[in-house]
């Protein structure tokens, strides 16, 4: 991943109206008074949610589709603001970070969305004011996990990842595959962070020092092909990732693990911001439909997405990658999406230099 959330979950993006050069302002003028114009992903999340706002009929949508990733329609809305003609914007962490500091989406309160009250509040982003700017409606873990019955002993804690049995049995991604949260995951448990990464390239050097990474990944079909191979037998990924391994194999996640063992997981989540100015009450109103238990559930199932509600019905396989609010606090750590996407050129660098010769 991930310049942008649509890399991270490689979801197709199509340009509809907002990429024809219609004016995003003159889509909803149009509109009747509880039509609200949504901007929402394309494939299969476009088509669920769709279908999901077909068995309601409080509010109209006129959907139009991201053009690109999530981040690139921010520039069109500053250019339009204070009239960018959505009412509700589909987007994640990083989105949700940047619209926060321009001001521009509405506070999101429980009396406007009700079911806010099942969502986890750590997912909750909120501008300078204090106020909540987003509405989650999935979530996506990283999370190292391995093959319980390839790997020689139980791993514990990240030291063993040093450990001579484990030779040629990591499949390690590279920086640019999941925003380099592997070494920020060692930078947190050597005293650091994403803003203070050398802890973590220390450690990662021991790695690739020991012999221990037999393989190299630079997308997400390398892990999984690694895994199930035989060729290696642990790495880290996206929860979907590993959970599609784990239909296959017998699989450990290292998901919900003692801090001191310094495996944490790493959650974003994908959801809603109200702009302010628009159909504020009839977008909300909407959201809350659909972040409701059953249509939460629903929606993620069909899209292989794992439900921000809490309350949602899940299946048993998804259970380690769901966090209730005292979990969260126990085994999360949600990082400064958009300072990691600002890094990963230099953190790319930084491997091949320093990382890749020790290999």
């Amino acid at each position: 991943m991930f310049t942008s959330r649509r890399e991270f979950l490689k979801s197709a993006a199509s340009a509809a109206a907002l990429g024809t050069g219609m004016s995003l302002a003159s889509a909803v003028d149009a509109r009747a008074e509880e039509t609200i114009t949504a901007v929402e992903w394309g494939g299969n999340y476009g088509n669920e949610m769709k279908k999901l706002a077909a068995k309601q009929s409080d509010v109209k949508i006129n959907w139009q589709l991201h053009a690109g990733g999530a981040l690139a329609i921010l520039p069109k809305i500053k250019a339009t603001w204070p009239r960018p003609g959505v009412d509700l914007l589909t987007g994640w962490d990083a989105s949700w970070q940047a619209i926060a500091r321009e001001g521009w989406a509405e506070p999101v309160t429980q009396d406007r969305v009700p079911n806010l009250a099942d969502i986890p509040r750590k997912l909750l982003v909120k501008d300078s004011a204090g106020s909540i700017v987003n509405i989650p409606r999935t979530t996506t873990a990283y999370i190292w996990y391995y093959l319980e019955d390839k790997v020689p002993f139980q791993i514990t804690k990240i030291e063993d990842l040093l450990d001579p049995r484990l030779k040629g049995k990591i499949c390690f991604p590279v920086p640019t595959l999941g925003n380099n949260l592997q070494v920020v995951m060692m930078a947190l448990h050597n005293g650091g962070d994403e803003r203070n990464m050398e802890p973590g390239w220390e450690f990662m050097k021991k790695l690739a020092r020991s012999g221990n990474i037999g393989r190299v990944a630079t997308t997400d079909v390398d892990i999984s092909s690694s895994l199930t191979s035989g060729e290696t037998c642990i790495s880290m990924a996206s929860s979907s990732g590993a959970l599609r391994v784990g239909r296959q194999f017998k699989t450990r996640l290292l998901s919900k693990m003692d801090k001191q063992s310094g495996f944490r997981a790493f959650v974003l989540q994908e959801g809603w911001c109200v702009l302010k100015g628009g159909r504020t009450d009839a977008a909300f109103k909407f959201a809350n439909f659909a972040i409701s238990p059953e249509n939460n559930a629903e929606f993620n199932k069909a899209i292989q997405g794992v439900p921000a509600n809490m309350k949602s019905k899940i299946a048993d396989e998804a259970k380690p990658i769901i966090f209730n609010n005292e979990e969260m606090e126990e085994y999360v750590y949600i990082p400064d999406w958009a300072f990691l996407s600002s890094q990963l050129d230099t953190w790319m660098k930084r491997w091949e230099q320093e990382i890749a010769p020790l290999l």
